[in-house]
Parts: C-alpha cells; sequence; structure tokens
C-alpha cells in the first residue's frame, strides 16, 4: 500500500508540474541531452521530497495504532443448545426369515417347482419328494376305515336296543376309531412329501437336483428368504447398560452402501455372556428396496443421553494443565475497555461430534477466544477480529 502511494504520487507530481515548463514528452522529443539530464535530476528531487513525507506520516501513524501489537484472535459467544450424545457400537445386519429347507421323509427329489429368484407365498408347494407308496397306503385305511365305520354303527343301534354283547360294541369302536387315528397319521406322512414354502419370500438358492436321493435332515433342498423385515444386531458391553432402553434412538450407518437409516432398538436381552461381559440388542429395519442384506456390516450410534439446555464449546478450545484441570480462556473488558484473556477452570461433560458440553466454569453469553487460544496467556489484552455464536 505504502508503494501503492508513493508511485501515484510520483506520476502526480510528474503530471502536475509547472504549467510554463515543459513536458517530459516534449523534452524527450527534443533529443536534448542537457534538457533530459535536467529533468531527471527534477524528478529525482521530487521522490525523494515524498519518501521523506510518507516517513513522517508513517511515524505518527505508528503513535496513534493503539493495536498494532495486540494479538489477533477470533471468538465464540455461548449460548444454551440442544446436545444429544450417541455411543458407537459394531453391528451385523440379519433375517428372522432365511431358512434351509431339509426334508422330513427319507425319499427321492420328484420334482422342484420353483427356481432361483421367484416370489413365493407362505403355503404354496415348492417341491415334491416320492412317498414310496404312503399314497396306496392311505387309500388302502380308508377303505378299511369306512367298513369300520359301517361295523361300528351297525352294532351301536344293536346296542342301543339291548341286543348283542357290550364287548362287541367296544370292539366295533374301537377299531374304527382306531383306523381314524391312523388314518390322520398317514396323512400327515404323506403331507411331508410336500415341501411347502413356510412364510412369504423369495427362492434365494436350490440345492438340490431332481431325482437326488434325500435323507431327512441331512440332504438341504433349497433357500428361501425375506428380506423386507431386516434386524440388526449388536453385543453392547454390559457397562453400558443403564443407558441402552427400548425404544431409544439409533443412527446406523451402512458402509458399503454409503447410507445412513434411523431406528430405535426394539429389544433389549437380559442375559449376560460371561465370555466378553456383553449383551445383545436388535433394532426392526423394514427393507423394502431390498438394498440391505444379511450379513452386512453397520456401524451404530445409540443416543444415550440428551440435554435441552446445554452450554457447547468446540473439543478443540480446551486446554489441559499439568495436573490434568481443563480450561479455556475467557474474554472479560477491562477498565480502558480492551479484551483481556482470562484463565477460567471448567468442568466438561459429555463429547459428540467434536464439540463438549461445560457442566460448570462457564455460562450463557460468557465470550470465549476460540482461534488463537494456544499462543495467549492469562491477563493478556487481545484484539477480537471476529465473533461467532
Amino acid at each position: 500500500m505504502k508503494n501503492f502511494i508513493l508511485s501515484l504520487s510520483i506520476i502526480l507530481v510528474i503530471s502536475c508540474g509547472p504549467k510554463n515548463s515543459k513536458s517530459t514528452e516534449e523534452i524527450l522529443a527534443t533529443n536534448d541531452y542537457t534538457l533530459i539530464q535536467k529533468r531527471k535530476g527534477e524528478i529525482k528531487t521530487q521522490i525523494n521530497d515524498l519518501k521523506f513525507e510518507l516517513n513522517r506520516l508513517d511515524n505518527v501513524l505508528e503513535k496513534i495504532d493503539t493495536d498494532k501489537n495486540l494479538f489477533l484472535v477470533s471468538a465464540i459467544k455461548l449460548k444454551h443448545k440442544n446436545f444429544s450424545h450417541y455411543l458407537n457400537f459394531q453391528g451385523s445386519l440379519d433375517t428372522d426369515q432365511n431358512v434351509v429347507i431339509y426334508p422330513e421323509l427319507p425319499g427321492l427329489l420328484k420334482n422342484i417347482y420353483v427356481k432361483q429368484g421367484d416370489k413365493v407365498k407362505k403355503g404354496q408347494i415348492i417341491a415334491k419328494i416320492s412317498d414310496n407308496g404312503l399314497t396306496d397306503q392311505l387309500e388302502q385305511l380308508k377303505l378299511q376305515r369306512n367298513l369300520a365305520k359301517t361295523t361300528f354303527e351297525r352294532q351301536k343301534k344293536l346296542w342301543d336296543q339291548k341286543i348283542g354283547s357290550e364287548i362287541q360294541y367296544l370292539q366295533a369302536e374301537t377299531n374304527f376309531k382306531g383306523l381314524e387315528k391312523k388314518i390322520s397319521q398317514m396323512r400327515d406322512q404323506e403331507g411331508k412329501t410336500r415341501i411347502l414354502a413356510p412364510f412369504d419370500g423369495t427362492i434365494d438358492d436350490v440345492i438340490a437336483d431332481i431325482g437326488s436321493n434325500l435323507a431327512p435332515g441331512l440332504t438341504p433342498i433349497l433357500r428361501i428368504i425375506n428380506i423386507e423385515q431386516m434386524k440388526v444386531s449388536a453385543e453392547i458391553p454390559e457397562i453400558h447398560i443403564p443407558y441402552i432402553k427400548q425404544n431409544k434412538n439409533v443412527k446406523i450407518y451402512v458402509p458399503i452402501l454409503d447410507k445412513q437409516i434411523l431406528g430405535k432398538i426394539s429389544s433389549v436381552g437380559n442375559f449376560i455372556n460371561p465370555n466378553n461381559r456383553s449383551f445383545s440388542i436388535e433394532i426392526k429395519l423394514l427393507n423394502k428396496s431390498n438394498e440391505l442384506k444379511p450379513n452386512m456390516t453397520v456401524s451404530l450410534e445409540i443416543n444415550d443421553y440428551e440435554n435441552k439446555s446445554a452450554i457447547l464449546i468446540p473439543s478443540k478450545d480446551i486446554l489441559e494443565d499439568e495436573e490434568g484441570n481443563f480450561y479455556v480462556y475467557k474474554l472479560v473488558i477491562d477498565s480502558n475497555e480492551n479484551y483481556k484473556s482470562n484463565k477460567v477452570m471448567i468442568q466438561k461433560g459429555k463429547s459428540y461430534n467434536n464439540m463438549t458440553e461445560i457442566n460448570s466454569g462457564l455460562k450463557e453469553n460468557d465470550l470465549i477466544i476460540n482461534d488463537g487460544l494456544r499462543q495467549v496467556e492469562d491477563g493478556q489484552i487481545v484484539k477480537v477480529i471476529s465473533t461467532k455464536i
């Protein structure tokens, strides 16, 4: 700025010289060495005079400027704010409706009525196992039951008329009811040859091939899954038991999708695992877009604390002394209307997202140093260049 003023002054002096004197352009046009040399000397004299005047001005300005040696800082004016604190944990996604279907009876896999990716409804037939003659046995039992029913009904009529022996009546009744039970059991066995969808879902994988010899509980046939209803499962250290409650707010972040979901804790376990001293929680989630998949890893932020009227300051503005005590620099105004730094001891509360709650030592409308606090000392006069709330 100083050089700019000097240059401007020189231009003005040269351009505003005596009106009766020749201009520099005119002198240069003469190509007269003596005249040009003379004009050069005049300009040098004018420049030296201007430099002298500038130095005088600078000396006076330095005496008047009382802020030139003050340290520059920025400040924050404190206000009560809503503060929510969250705990961080790791969890994983899963669904309760993720089942591998196994046969209950031995036999050959006769047919599979679905393929991978098909949507199915609860109770829909999705595969068929050979019945090994169960259907024929069931038909034979039905014929025997029909005969036993007729016999029983006739014996009952005779017995009601006091004709015949009681034992004959009881034998007919027992035979009929016994065959009814056998048919019920046979129907149940025959029904197990039809593999039904246990819930609405999607065929995720067809594992067995048609014609495979199936062993009960050992040979998988297919996998059916429903991911519209998902859940997040996590293990929480027991130290957090007082703060983890049902219906607490949770922020769920899925790294692979770069997506955050808001949820609530749906259930809290009552069992403490003795191996890792933790308890389990679950968060139910709707997954209509089918983006979420079982076994995806997620990070959880669980709300454990709220303060609707907290004094909050940036965590970086808190300093620690050699004895482990925490302090900040508060700005106070001295008798000369100057800002002065004042070292104030504080009690910290919880910290989250680079902000710390102050339990004691500061109050609303206090002004604290934000930028520049590590260079100031207690009781130092400073100049505040900006203040934010």
